[in-house]
């Protein structure tokens, strides 16, 4: 069978209530030809989920924050063919997980949105650990998400001195129990980008990424930073080339 190309993209949306900015949004998306959508900062409420799966035209599964904060969801281009398995959501709007077969690889894609006060992040990467170990396939896994955190210095312009916090030490330690790579810096290492700005405080961080199993990296393609129509975060666009997993003795050919 022939190599297939899985594009996932991930975008921080600030805020999708306004019917306006939300279907424009969908158009942006469209545009980008991805087979999922990871999107942040929905602001999005149950009530929501009838009239925003009809825009879109397709599947979303959601995880609720209020009507003007937190909110991630998951879209599924609907002129693909994907198998959706399973859905998982948290119960504070910042995480959103699916089990997909996509040309018959199956893999585990994760969405998330961290907090950006020290104070709850802690609990955050804890709750998503066990969320992650307890639902997800973690040795076929994609993260992605804004993560309010930059990873190393030269992830950042601008501001204060860039110093490893403990949130950042924390998401590392995961990282190396789960053995999952930042795979835009292992491709990158010396490429400055950054997918938020703040104009104010003349800020420039890279805050949203993907780490993905060591198991997932040898069928990535490419990696990419690009311009979105939010006012200040850019899109990071994930391309994965599907051929052979190995998955040990569960290892399936496509």
């Amino acid at each position: 069978m022939a190599n297939l190309k899985c594009n996932i993209i991930t975008l921080n949306v600030r805020g999708i209530r306004n019917r306006v900015k939300r279907r424009s949004i969908f158009s942006y998306l469209k545009d980008q030809n991805c087979h999922f959508y990871l999107l942040q900062e929905t602001f999005s409420e149950p009530k929501d989920e009838r009239v925003w799966k009809n825009e879109w035209g397709g599947d979303v599964f959601f995880s609720h924050g209020s009507n003007h904060s937190k909110g991630v969801c998951i879209l599924v281009n609907p002129s693909i063919v994907v198998n959706v398995e399973n859905s998982y959501k948290d119960i504070d709007g910042r995480i959103i997980a699916i089990d997909v077969i996509c040309n018959g690889v199956n893999f585990s894609i994760c969405n998330v949105y961290a907090p950006t006060s020290c104070q709850f992040q802690g609990k955050f990467l804890q709750i998503l650990n066990e969320f992650m170990t307890s639902n997800l396939n973690i040795t076929q896994l994609i993260i992605g998400g804004d993560w309010n955190a930059t990873l190393e210095c030269i992830d950042k312009k601008g501001g204060t001195r860039w110093k490893p916090t403990a949130y950042r030490n924390g998401i590392i330690s995961m990282m190396e129990e789960l053995d999952l790579i930042d795979i835009f810096r292992k491709l990158k290492p010396h490429t400055k980008s950054f997918s938020y700005e703040s104009k104010f405080l003349k800020v420039k961080s890279r805050l949203d990424y993907f780490l993905i199993t060591k198991h997932v990296t040898q069928h990535v393609h490419t990696v990419e930073t690009k311009t979105a129509t939010t006012p200040d975060h850019k899109a990071i666009k994930l391309t994965l080339k599907l051929s052979q997993v190995t998955r040990g003795p569960r290892s399936m050919e496509i």
